[in-house]
């Protein structure tokens, strides 16, 4: 357990030197994380393609994250940010800008090529809070960071409904500027323009994914996301079935919201909570909140206040998990661990929407959220293996 002090709350964490600055550098850079998928769909319908289309063109971008944010972070690792994140915001942004005048047989190697390029800023901001931050107030920084970063997906899609008005490739040329003008904001930051990466001689081709546990720990965040990659499905499928289908928009906003109050409660606890408790704790939330909703009441107030309290335990999961991240990584790879925890998130979230999906279409849309408790009840087991392991054997090659 952490040693009691004083809390700090979120708006004396933004008040301190450096954090406003990075948080929402960070956040302006990574808006086209919620602003590309459904840029995509929205330029494929209006060109006259079908949703397949627009699926491929989807895999290819999230394929492309899942790879090019640890090799690029790797770089980051071994050279600092600046060029990495410069070089990574001016290619992804140029192919987003491109893509609407692309012909169809190569705008999907474009989309991979703007998700290989994405310039990865979330796991850059994660591994500078160590070095603006005192340790007692990391943790708050993460539970206030993943709290924040639900802004991406509410605000995301807005902005990308605006830009559409200026034509079918509106949405993706303003993810383009946004995520260019963001990344430059933020490696022009003292913080990211100081940090040197700490110098070791043991490095290993398998960076951090040498590190027994933290491979074990990912596995466990693969399933975390195939439970949030659900509920973007399964509850526009809910609201079709009560013969409302513009209540989806709101029911995913209430997923968000709850996720939003749950990180800011979080915060300024975080620094004396045990991290290891606490995520089994957080993942058990997801467990009994997403088997509630297996239950799909037909009253949609009861399912939208299911809908947030199903979003409140996942920032003091991910909070937890980000703790444990930066303490199992070898040496010399922080940046790079970050960006596996991303990677392996994306995976189980595209497993997790593809899922809901085919057993929405079959009528069952309490299995899509059964699935979602059960992967969430295996993700707690895998969980308890690593939290009650705490000795070094773990965190090398034993």
């Amino acid at each position: 357990m952490t040693e009691p002090g004083p809390s700090l709350s979120p708006a004396a964490l933004l008040r301190l030197p450096q954090v406003a600055r990075l948080l929402f550098a960070a956040l302006v850079g990574r808006l086209p994380n919620g602003m590309v998928p459904l840029a995509l769909v929205l330029f494929a319908r209006d060109t006259g393609s079908g949703y397949g289309r627009a699926g491929l063109l989807t895999a290819a971008y999230s394929l492309g994250c899942c790879v090019g944010g640890p090799a690029l972070s790797r770089v980051m690792d071994v050279r600092g940010q600046r060029s990495a994140l410069v070089l990574g915001g001016v290619v992804s942004s140029a192919a987003l800008a491109v893509l609407p005048w692309v012909p169809s047989g190569g705008a999907i190697v474009v989309a991979l090529v703007a998700g290989v390029a994405t310039p990865p800023l979330e796991p850059a901001l994660r591994t500078l809070w160590p070095s603006v931050l005192t340790p007692r107030q990391v943790p708050s920084a993460f539970a206030l960071d993943a709290a924040a970063q639900e802004l991406i997906f509410v605000l995301g899609p807005l902005a990308v409904l605006l830009a559409q008005l200026t034509g079918a490739g509106g949405g993706l040329v303003a993810a383009a500027l946004v995520g260019v003008g963001g990344t430059l904001w933020f490696v022009a930051s003292h913080a990211s323009r100081s940090w040197v990466p700490p110098e070791h001689e043991d490095r290993h081709w398998l960076g951090p994914l040498r590190s027994r546990r933290l491979s074990v720990l990912y596995s466990a965040i693969v399933l975390v996301g195939l439970t949030v990659g659900v509920p973007a499905v399964a509850l526009v499928a809910y609201a079709e079935s009560v013969g409302d289908r513009g209540l989806a928009p709101w029911l995913v906003a209430a997923n968000a919201l709850g996720a939003l109050i749950g990180g800011v409660a979080y915060s300024p606890r975080a620094p004396h909570r045990d991290p290891r408790r606490d995520l089994l704790l957080g993942l058990a939330l997801l467990v009994v909140t997403y088997a509630a909703q297996s239950a799909v009441p037909s009253s949609p107030w009861v399912m939208g206040l299911l809908t947030v309290a199903s979003g409140l335990g996942l920032p003091p999961v991910l909070t937890c998990v980000f703790q444990l991240v930066d303490e199992f990584a070898p040496v010399g790879t922080t940046t790079e661990a970050f960006a596996w925890l991303i990677s392996a998130f994306l995976v189980g979230s595209s497993i997790g929407a593809a899922a809901a999906g085919s057993l929405s279409d079959a009528g069952h849309i309490g299995g899509a959220f059964v699935v979602a408790g059960a992967s969430t009840l295996f993700a707690l087991a895998i969980a308890r293996t690593v939290v009650r392991r705490p000795g070094p054997a773990m965190a090398g090659g034993a």
